[in-house]
């Protein structure tokens, strides 16, 4: 029986603009690189200065662009997902799981209101793993304290809902 929903933020609830960034890169070793260090960036292994310095360094884009993309995202939400959100949390548990290296999502994203449409937010810089590392996903289920097989997990990338 399903208990709680587990949503992802970027590309679910907002845009996905470091997506969109690496969609310009060409496919190969430099993408790859920069994937690397955004997981890096995402578990908290590195700050955003070190992370824009290594992408500008692997991938030869300037450092402002890169900086913006995490430093001031715009806030484009899913208003429609926000209120579906607000009819589900009558009957189950909310979860919002999101590979992101800093409080964004609290500080700048989500005002207090719709804050408190989640029972419980799980970001991979305080758990220190990114998904589709089991970590994050066990973390977000133990806080809402439910079992895998009773949670629906909602992601934009394949990857990580097969992992979930």
């Amino acid at each position: 029986m399903i208990k709680a929903i587990i949503f992802d933020c970027f590309g679910v609830l907002t845009r996905d603009w470091w997506r969109e960034f690496c969609a310009t890169l060409p496919p190969g070793p430099v993408l790859n690189e920069a994937k690397q260090l955004n997981r890096q960036y995402d578990a908290g292994q590195l700050d955003l200065k070190e992370f824009v310095h290594a992408v500008h360094k692997a991938t030869g884009h300037e450092p402002k662009p890169i900086e913006d993309i995490f430093a001031t995202p715009k806030a484009e939400k899913n208003l429609e997902l926000l209120d579906y959100i607000r009819e589900l949390k009558k009957n189950y548990k909310i979860g919002l799981l999101s590979n992101i290296g800093t409080h964004w999502v609290t500080e700048s994203f989500l005002s207090a209101e719709e804050q408190a449409l989640f029972n419980d937010m799980t970001f991979s810089f305080q758990v220190g793993a990114s998904k589709p590392d089991p970590k994050i996903y066990l973390a977000s289920l133990n806080k809402l304290g439910v079992k895998p097989q009773d949670a629906i997990f909602i992601d934009d990338i394949d990857t990580y809902i097969i992992a979930a």
